[in-house]
């Protein structure tokens, strides 16, 4: 059965098993832009998938959630393009002992870089790694944020990030789609406004983010019932006087969090109304007091937040491989509350790895 989620312009994918390592890829329409959240092992990614990445997001850098930077950088490090990577305090100097562990003595000046923004509670610290200097760190700035500021935004979508805590600092992120513009036929009347293109030319400044207001020419009646173009200076204020208020579409990602009454409240208030949740389901009921040991989540502890949650849609993933024969419980035990659809992985999205004896000699020209 094809599930269709409530997204206008973002497509979200899970590209891996129930208990693989965790990839979530949300792909921008418009654009044809890629976002990535987490990044273990993506030798089973196209490459044509990591060059459309636009931005990465690390929830913290345990090996399963970040070993895949190096396909990453293999990838993208000759290309022409900036990409941005957020991640938790000393994500930069992760990458940067990475970056060291190879020789750039070739790099090119048409060599993109890696713009890296270390995401602290009160803060954003942001420095670059560009190419055609062999990806040399340099530190760029500082700037203060809060819970409510988007670490990136773009016309079609902002990310916004908390911290939560796993032994270390473990973000976990929404992705808030930007909202359509719907146009009240009601209000339109009542200020005297006729549809016309100048409805399509408001939508596409607002869309590209245009900081000076100017002129917008619209179509208005007037009392005597003759049709006139009136001069509006301020578009993002008529925009608010004909527009239908929607709530945006949302998707919330949770990987490795302990269940402390912090991290609770803490994902409780950040991922408020999301239609879908992409959550860690390490452990079963049985294994509560492994859970609580690891900093991670059991089944329990998933269906109290459910309870609160009440998404559209449900995705466990990250399940230990403990339990990779017995999968199906996992499943069994999680009861979501009513109106919340619970998506099912395969275990497995990533090939089998070949054996040395299938990988034979042969001579050339021989079919």
């Amino acid at each position: 059965m094809t599930v269709h989620l409530s997204f206008r312009n973002l497509e979200p994918t899970f590209a891996a098993g129930l208990i693989d390592d965790p990839v979530l890829l949300v792909r921008v329409r418009p654009t044809g832009s890629n976002l990535m959240f987490d990044c273990g092992q993506l030798h089973h990614l196209a490459k044509r998938v990591i060059n459309r990445l636009d931005a990465l997001f690390i929830s913290h850098a345990h090996m399963d959630h970040w070993m895949g930077i190096d396909r990453v950088i293999r990838d993208l490090h000759a290309t022409s393009k900036t990409i941005d990577l957020f991640g938790p305090p000393g994500i930069a100097d992760k990458f940067e002992h990475k970056l060291a562990g190879y020789d750039w003595n070739l790099a090119e000046e048409y060599w993109g870089s890696f713009r890296v923004h270390e995401i602290f509670p009160e803060k954003i610290c942001r420095h670059l790694f560009a190419g055609p200097a062999s990806f040399r760190r340099r530190a760029l700035d500082t700037v203060s944020r809060d819970a409510q500021t988007p670490i990136y935004q773009t016309p079609h979508c902002q990310v916004l990030a908390a911290t939560c805590e796993h032994r270390v600092d473990s973000l976990i992120f929404r992705v808030n789609e930007s909202p359509g513009f719907l146009i009240d036929k009601e209000k339109l009347v009542q200020l005297g406004l006729l549809p016309g293109p100048w409805i399509g030319e408001l939508k596409r400044r607002i869309l590209q983010g245009e900081k000076q207001p100017s002129v917008l020419n619209v179509l208005q009646r007037d009392a005597a019932g003759a049709v006139r173009e009136v001069a509006v200076k301020d578009g993002r204020a008529l925009l608010k006087q004909i527009e239908r208020p929607q709530r945006p579409a949302a998707i919330g990602y949770i990987s490795d969090v302990g269940f402390s009454a912090v991290n609770r409240e803490r994902i409780l208030h950040f991922m408020q109304g999301v239609d879908l949740l992409v959550c860690e389901c390490t452990f079963l009921h049985e294994g509560k007091e492994r859970a609580r040991a690891s900093h991670h989540l059991c089944t329990d502890d998933v269906n109290q937040l459910l309870d609160e949650l009440c998404p559209g849609y449900f995705l466990p993933m990250h399940l230990s491989k403990t339990y990779s024969r017995r999968s199906a419980e996992l499943y069994r035990e999680l009861v979501p509350p009513p109106g919340t659809q619970l998506l099912q992985l395969p275990l497995r999205r990533t090939p089998r790895p070949l054996l040395a004896a299938e990988m034979d000699w042969q001579l050339h020209g021989e079919s």
